[in-house]
């Protein structure tokens, strides 16, 4: 009883959004195929933009609203690589190295910023991605053309200063990590629970006899799994699904090994430091670490990978706003942590997978739901602002109750 107590307790928020889901799922209506599809597309394209925000959090930094400014690193590299019509994996590739080689300077200027700033970063993480915007627009509304020499007739405004408002991307890179490579839902679900179960079996084979305890543990874990896998392929409504929805394997590739990135500096000498930090900053300093050189090298990290993710989420789109697709980055990312049950002060991979399904979920069905309750699409749209702004609100406030909670009961043991 008191684990399942504790179960609840820590993982308040996920279910809170979960069953708001849920209520949304059934009040909307929508097809099954048409909401997996299109969460799937959504999580491809948001979740490397979420998994930016882990390492500052580890380093103490909290929530790193800056990650703006990679955003605008990717998106000065996209109308680079439209202006020099590169496609493909070429225009891949040069497009990911001039967004790292921008945000790594962002990122080292964002660093030094937080850095005299101890203790408010959120909010200057705010004020800097307004900074940074304008200066983004004094380069590509204003110089482009005058101070820089530059004309496209593609991309260039009539007069022939700044890019256009609305920036379509060339043949070839709109999709271009996505088209590369598709397999069906249901193959990638075996394919993962094989890898899976190599993994397992590794692992007993490695370490089962020091821990017979965990072995079974993860026994039962990968039955649960088995029969889950077993359930959606045999079940035809759900199997016809499945098989249906397909999913890019280049991007789903990239985002894994970002993934592994997190986890493996999680685990190097740098990532104890980041933790080190982020426990307490005087203890760290006293113990040898020097504190701003890890907090710019996290901002960095963070930076670096939030530009990824917004390359990974235009290329997705094919088609963006070349002013204002970045002024909602920070909010949405930040939301989608939130709900994934992660805080100010602890964060991790799985939080972060969980909060972008929890959250594009609900963000993809709160209009239909919205309009099915109130008959108004009006109304129904205006439940997306609501929630992504409404989300970060609920999140901290239940994260600060569940908090209160648990020091009350540590208090009462003690």
């Amino acid at each position: 009883m008191k684990t399942i107590k504790q179960f609840f307790s820590e993982n308040v928020v996920v279910i809170f959004f979960a069953l708001l889901c849920l209520g949304a799922y059934l009040i909307a209506g929508q097809a099954p195929y048409v909401v997996v599809s299109d969460l799937i597309n959504r999580v491809m394209r948001n979740s490397i933009l979420v998994l930016a925000l882990i390492i500052p959090i580890m380093a103490g930094m909290g929530l790193n609203f800056g990650i703006v400014v990679g955003a605008m690193s990717a998106q000065a590299a996209i109308i680079m690589i439209t202006h020099w019509r590169m496609t493909g994996m070429a225009g891949i590739g040069v497009a990911l190295a001039v967004c790292t080689v921008i945000s790594v300077i962002c990122g080292y200027l964002l660093g030094m910023l937080f850095n005299k700033t101890r203790g408010q970063e959120m909010i200057t993480g705010m004020i800097a991605g307004y900074f940074g915007n304008g200066i983004y627009l004094l380069i590509f509304l204003v110089l482009l053309g005058t101070v820089i020499p530059f004309w496209d007739e593609e991309i260039s405004i009539r007069n022939g200063i700044g890019v256009k408002d609305t920036l379509k991307m060339i043949d070839g890179m709109k999709g271009a990590m996505d088209n590369v490579w598709k397999l069906r839902l249901s193959q990638v679900l075996v394919a993962v629970f094989v890898l899976y179960t190599l993994f397992l079996a590794w692992c007993i084979v490695k370490r089962g006899k020091e821990n017979k305890s965990a072995v079974k543990a993860s026994l039962i874990r990968w039955a649960a799994w088995g029969a889950a896998l077993v359930f959606v392929l045999a079940v035809p409504a759900v199997s016809a699904v499945v098989t249906k929805c397909k999913i890019p394997m280049m991007t789903l590739a990239f985002i894994v090994l970002v993934s592994m990135l997190c986890q493996f500096i999680t685990s190097t000498k740098l990532g104890q430091d980041f933790r080190s930090v982020g426990m307490d900053i005087g203890i760290a300093e006293a113990s040898g670490i020097n504190v701003n050189r890890v907090r710019i090298l996290a901002t960095i990290f963070s930076t670096v990978i939030a530009s990824w993710g917004q390359f990974a989420f235009l290329q997705n789109m094919g088609t963006f706003s070349t002013y204002t697709a970045q002024q909602n980055v920070g909010t949405f990312s930040i939301a989608a942590l939130l709900v994934g049950g992660a805080s100010i002060d602890k964060a991790t991979v799985r939080q972060a997978f969980i909060g972008v399904v929890l959250f594009q979920l609900l963000f993809l069905l709160a209009p239909s739901a919205g309009t099915k309750i109130f008959n108004d699409t009006q109304v129904g749209e205006y439940f997306r602002t609501v929630i992504s702004n409404g989300v970060i609100a609920v999140a901290l406030v239940l994260h600060a109750l569940n908090k209160n909670r648990q020091k009350a009961a540590q208090a009462e043991t003690a």
